[in-house]
């Protein structure tokens, strides 16, 4: 079968692959209808994520159709639509047991390497799921393959965000960075029906979408972003700040936007191992600073996809490129320079 395989650092290639197959108890085989490029994946190509073997498949983000099931998996049966997680808990631990599943010490995670599992990606015409009763979601008849294909990552991670947030009716809120999965938190927020909800990118194509999913662009080159919002909030600040950038500046610039009181939902990756903390002025302000860490995806998607489903959130208007499978190089190209929003593919 065709699939995106990692070369090296910095390289990847469409390659001939063996088909997967059934290997563990409760696996399922998925047929690929649509898979997209995640910003993690680049991660994983630049060597951030390390543990990524020449040859391995890419990819995380999908939704297809169940082609074999071991006789172990009860929810699922040849031929149903589904969407998956991205990430594989064991769903028997301590975590598991409270749906606590982004704390699963045994998860892992499609298309991420040995450190993670060593399971194959997605970004391919098939792809075997372990574990599929917990990590595969049955999608209804009325949804496209498009609308719930965010529901497995990005979408139910901004949701997730933006829950960990505790945001309020009539709060304002502000996003610090417009990628997809800071769009996705802009939707998140808007369930929670707050007054004003903030957009802070410089990356102008980010900032009119943003705009278009109903939050107000605020350009951070043209403007001091925590003096814009105190102007705009009577001098306080935001209720919320949601930050999906995942660089110390940005988490920094989060505790002087928020408000005395206010609450900060960390999503963006960080990867420093150390930060100059402005402790007395985050003591004196009493900010809550809640790190999300990995989403927990498989807790949450059941919101996530009643949202899309009862029409709260189209998550697909962030497409901005649809390619086939065999463009995929192009397609990380074109995502990598900040050309593309967000690339799906089709095998």
């Amino acid at each position: 079968m065709r699939a995106v395989v990692f070369k090296d650092f910095d390289s990847i290639e469409l390659d001939d692959v063996p088909k997967p197959r059934i290997e563990e108890p409760g696996d399922a085989l998925v047929r690929v209808t649509i898979t997209a490029i995640c910003g993690s994946d680049l991660h994983v190509v630049h060597g951030r994520i390390p543990g990524m073997s020449p040859g391995g498949v890419l990819g995380h983000e999908f939704v297809g159709v169940v082609e074999a099931v071991d006789g172990g998996v009860r929810r699922f049966a040849e031929g149903e639509r589904v969407v998956g997680s991205f990430t594989i808990p064991c769903g028997e631990c301590w975590y598991c047991a409270r749906r606590f599943f982004s704390r699963c010490p045994d998860q892992r995670v499609f298309g991420y390497g040995s450190f993670f599992g060593d399971v194959a990606g997605a970004q391919a015409e098939y792809v075997r799921v372990p574990n599929a009763d917990l990590v595969l979601h049955a999608i209804d008849d009325s949804m496209r393959d498009e609308q719930a294909l965010f529901a497995g990552d990005i979408f139910t991670t901004g949701y997730d965000c933006a829950t960990e947030a505790r945001i309020e009716q009539g709060d304002v809120v502000t996003v610090v960075g417009c990628g997809p999965v800071g769009l996705m938190a802009i939707l998140g927020a808007r369930a929670f029906e707050p007054s004003t909800i903030y957009a802070v990118d410089t990356v102008s194509q980010r900032l009119e979408m943003a705009q278009s999913l109903g939050a107000i662009p605020v350009d951070a080159k043209e403007v001091h972003v925590p003096s814009f919002v105190q102007d705009h909030t009577g001098g306080r600040g935001a209720d919320a700040v949601l930050e999906c950038v995942g660089s110390v500046p940005a988490l920094l610039e989060c505790i002087d936007i928020a408000r005395a009181g206010g609450r900060i939902s960390v999503i963006g990756v960080h990867s420093d191992q150390e930060i100059e903390l402005p402790l007395n002025t985050t003591f004196v302000k009493a900010i809550d600073l809640k790190f999300c860490g990995t989403a927990n995806v498989i807790g949450r998607w059941d919101d996530a996809l009643a949202m899309v489903s009862s029409g709260v959130a189209r998550p697909d208007a962030i497409i901005s490129h649809r390619m086939k499978l065999d463009d995929a190089v192009l397609g990380y190209d074109l995502f990598e320079r900040r050309e593309a929003l967000k690339v799906v593919l089709t095998p």
